[in-house]
């Protein structure tokens, strides 16, 4: 059974006395100060589960001592519950409330009131340190997770890595020699093979990026060369699909403050899925603006669009909409979950405005500068 220390501060040892038997219970040990400065002294050295505290001291009122109780970390969250008289010291009482107390009650006390408000805020500290526990307990899981994450991608990534080359070499110097149907099979191996690479990297950005070990190279990007270059790698694919990349800028001299592969590995995650869900015939474009101190940059498709209800499920991992691409490309389902935290890693703010029929546009909110909290 759980035993709560629980801390009574009044300088009238009356006051304490008839709190102490309004309180009496097994589960509780009762601790008494008849100052302010006795009441802190005790906080920093006990775990106590509740404070009561009479508003009116000797040395530091009970605004005071809420307002220190809550300046420091050993003590803020312990739940404070003040006690007043009528009226007389009411302002007082509401600067405590303010400065962070938890609830008051009215002298004389009434002993049913007061015990289930003990009752009541006690059982709230019990279960906001069961809540921080388990907390604690999830974020070492997840970073255990992480840590197996990383290893056993990148364990897997060499292996396959030779599978798709070995079965180029195979395919290369076999041109005679292969039946048709082997020759579909080793097209299979190599196709199944970038795939697994693909999700493979996938989830080590995702581990890398949860684990803080994802740093940023900071540096000026012009953005018109990243839209070139960004264009250029995904060009093949639009040609294959007969899709338009084109851009468009505010002010061709417009500059960012970022990271310059993490953005690239952002547009292009985000042109892709554009290409990769648009019909033949339609356009993907890329715009940027600058409006006050922050850039939008957008990618804008003319594709399928995405059902309303299922935008909230684009940024969870392995989910993925009902809309299908159009050239049988697949997806790991990590893509816009790793766009989203690398833009997030920036400071910056992704979001996402979609219609059916009439496609999609992905926008990103940058600052300009980057802020060095930002900055790992």
């Amino acid at each position: 059974m759980i035993k709560y220390k629980v801390l009574l501060v009044d300088d009238k040892p009356e006051n304490l006395y008839s709190l102490e038997n309004i309180l009496m219970d097994d589960n509780l040990s009762i601790y008494k100060a008849h100052s302010g400065e006795e009441a802190l002294k005790m906080a920093f050295s006990e775990d106590f589960s509740l404070i009561m505290l009479d508003v009116q001291l000797p040395d530091l009122d009970g605004c005071e001592v809420v307002q220190l109780l809550k300046s420091t970390r050993r003590t803020r969250k312990i739940p404070v519950l003040m006690v007043t008289a009528h009226n007389k010291e009411r302002k007082c009482m509401l600067r405590g409330l303010d400065k962070g107390a938890i609830d008051y009650l009215f002298k004389p006390l009434d002993p049913d009131i007061t015990r289930a408000k003990v009752k009541t805020l006690l059982t709230l500290f019990s279960q906001q340190k069961e809540m921080e526990e388990l907390n604690k307990r999830l974020q070492q899981l997840n970073e255990e997770k992480n840590y197996m994450l990383g290893v056993a991608s990148h364990d897997l990534r060499n292996p396959i890595g030779n599978i798709i080359t070995l079965a180029g070499f195979i395919e290369n110097e076999s041109t005679n020699s292969l039946s048709p149907q082997h020759r579909e099979y080793l097209e299979i191996i190599q196709r199944s093979g970038k795939e697994l690479i693909q999700l493979i990297n996938d989830l080590l950005d995702v581990s890398q990026l949860e684990s803080g070990k994802r740093s940023l190279e900071v540096k000026e990007i012009n953005l018109q060369d990243l839209f070139e270059m960004v264009i250029a790698e995904n060009k093949a694919h639009a040609d294959r699909k007969n899709i338009e990349l084109h851009y468009s800028m505010g002010d061709e001299t417009l500059k960012l403050s970022a990271d310059y592969l993490q953005m690239k590995q952002v547009l292009n995650n985000l042109v892709s899925n554009a290409i990769k869900f648009s019909h033949s015939g339609k356009s993907v474009e890329l715009t940027a603006n600058l409006k006050e101190e922050s850039i939008h940059i957008s990618v804008i498709d003319q594709g399928q669009g995405i059902p309303a209800n299922e935008l909230n499920l684009l940024f969870k991992p392995f989910i993925t909409s009902s809309v299908r691409s159009t050239g049988g490309e697949k997806s790991t389902g990590l893509g816009l979950v790793i766009t989203k935290k690398l833009i997030e890693q920036h400071g910056g703010v992704l979001s996402v405005d979609s219609e059916q029929g009439k496609g999609s546009a992905f926008t990103i909110v940058m600052p300009k500068r980057m802020n060095q909290h930002f900055i790992i």
